[in-house]
């Protein structure tokens, strides 16, 4: 079983809003890669919110054809995955349906690395496909036919305070006061204060 991570927010302010978990980009091959809100709680003045996750990834898709920024992704179907092992996946449109099939090991391909193996089948601007971690969605491309999308994941998570709601696409260049949140070693739990200033402390 993978090691439990924990991120719990107090919110010190004097605001009503939303805490919004996202990561950082993963090393890739594909362009315009859309970042989501991994996890997202509101949370009135004086109230606290808690996270908890995994290392347990996930290929994900959704037959949204157009996710503009502050668009909310939905996933139409999430296959567990593990970059060491079950590594690689096709993605094809069968029957007039999107789908995955054929969950195994890339055994060309570095370990370590996710990979999607679109098949011709798919249909420029039909739908996203990408990668997740602990249930959630991470990371999205628009799917094209006959093209092997790479990600390689190296988990490192942005904690931020506003409007969010979880799946959202981030336009995290137009971001501020985000908190980069430190986890290694014997750091598995984080406890973050939101104060009065709406600057990030810890207890």
């Amino acid at each position: 079983m993978s090691t439990q991570y924990s991120l719990t927010v107090k919110n010190q302010s004097t605001q009503f809003g939303s805490f919004c978990v996202y990561q950082q980009a993963p090393d890739t091959n594909a362009s315009n890669v859309l970042t989501l809100a991994w996890f997202a709680k509101t949370a009135h003045p004086t109230s606290s919110v808690t996270f908890t996750w995994n290392l347990d990834y996930n290929f994900t898709w959704g037959n949204q054809g157009n996710l503009d920024n502050e668009a909310v992704f939905s996933a139409s179907q999430s296959w567990p995955c593990n970059p060491n092992m079950r590594n690689i996946v096709n993605f094809n449109k069968q029957g007039g349906a999107y789908t995955f099939s054929e969950l195994s090991q890339n055994t060309e391909g570095d370990a370590g690395s996710l990979y999607i193996s679109q098949l011709g089948g798919v249909v420029p601007r039909e739908a996203h496909v990408g990668v997740g971690m602990s249930g959630s969605g991470t990371f999205l491309v628009e799917a094209q036919p006959n093209m092997k999308l790479i990600f390689r994941p190296k988990p490192t998570y942005y904690l931020v305070f506003g409007n969010y709601t979880q799946g959202q696409v981030m336009d995290i260049t137009s971001l501020s006061n985000v908190y980069k949140l430190e986890y290694g070693g014997s750091v598995q739990n984080i406890d973050m204060v939101l104060n009065a200033d709406n600057m990030w402390s810890q207890p």
